[in-house]
């Protein structure tokens, strides 16, 4: 599926922000709001108060315990609501900031339930063409909640990722290639990206052995003749080396990687954690 994002007024899809921490990150939704700048989209941004804490705050003996670990007190619903609607505020304050110095038409709502059914039903009101934004850091372990999120929302093009170490939305963008047919869709990505600030767009070509590379390269090359602002870089990875692909990827410096799921960059099966430890920077994830 190319990596799309409905455009404002055309009604089908946008750019869907997930809210579900009280502190949501603020490269993620700078991350969001420059993906519906770039597309010419409109954000939502859904704040989800997750339908399990307040059912845990249901049961008298659960209590909420300090990061110190030396107070304790009761968990309550009303408390609990209380935080998240704060923490909403907050978020709304920030993003209407954002969303306003780039012109980006901006909608908001709270809802309470499972955050993945949260997302799924806000992306299935406007048909195909979603892009959906995580405002929290994804860990090593978020493959398999990245994969139910592209087997859940049906139609959504892409995610929106950063890691922990997220600190800059300024460098090329790079473009990770792993498959050739994906050149043109995800360079045009890029350059949708890459015009928001004229920067530099290097498309990454991936491959498991030299030779294979090699052909890659001249097919990119021929494919790339009219693209005067793009420059080809390589990097021999097998599947099964994630740390291999997490340093080819960091070394690039890049202020927005454009990369498939599922491959040796981002593997759908296998430990995220040496990618969440070198990414910098927002991450462009599609199918």
């Amino acid at each position: 599926m190319i990596a799309h994002v409905a455009q404002a007024g055309e009604g089908a899809g946008r750019v869907v922000l997930q809210v579900s921490s009280t502190q949501p990150h603020a490269l993620a939704l700078l991350a969001a709001v420059r993906i519906a700048q770039a597309f010419q989209s409109e954000l939502e941004s859904l704040f989800v108060e997750d339908s399990q804490l307040f059912d845990c705050a249901a049961y008298t003996f659960v209590s909420e315990t300090s990061l110190s670990g030396r107070s304790r007190t009761p968990l309550s619903a009303d408390g609990v609501q209380q935080s998240l609607r704060l923490a909403a505020q907050s978020a709304q304050r920030q993003l209407e900031r954002l969303a306003r110095s780039a012109h980006v038409p901006l909608h908001s709502r709270v809802v309470r339930d499972d955050p993945v059914k949260a997302v799924c039903a806000a992306c299935s009101e406007s048909g195909p063409w979603n892009v959906v934004a995580l405002s929290e850091p994804f860990t090593g372990h978020h493959a398999p909640i990245l994969r139910q999120l592209f087997e859940a929302i049906e139609g959504t093009t892409g995610l929106v990722l950063i890691g922990p170490r997220a600190r800059r939305v300024t460098g090329p963008t790079v473009v990770v290639i792993e498959d050739p047919q994906r050149l043109s869709d995800m360079v045009r990505a890029a350059e949708r990206l890459s015009a928001l600030d004229s920067s530099p767009i290097v498309v990454l070509l991936v491959a498991a052995d030299a030779l294979l590379l090699a052909n890659m390269d001249a097919a990119a090359r021929l494919a790339l003749l009219e693209h005067e602002r793009v420059r080809i870089e390589h990097a021999v990875i097998g599947r099964g080396t994630p740390a291999v692909a997490a340093e080819a990827l960091r070394r690039q410096a890049a202020g927005f990687v454009v990369c498939q799921f599922g491959g040796a960059v981002v593997p759908a099966e296998d430990d995220l954690n040496p990618l969440a430890a070198a990414l910098e920077c927002p991450l462009l994830l599609v199918r």
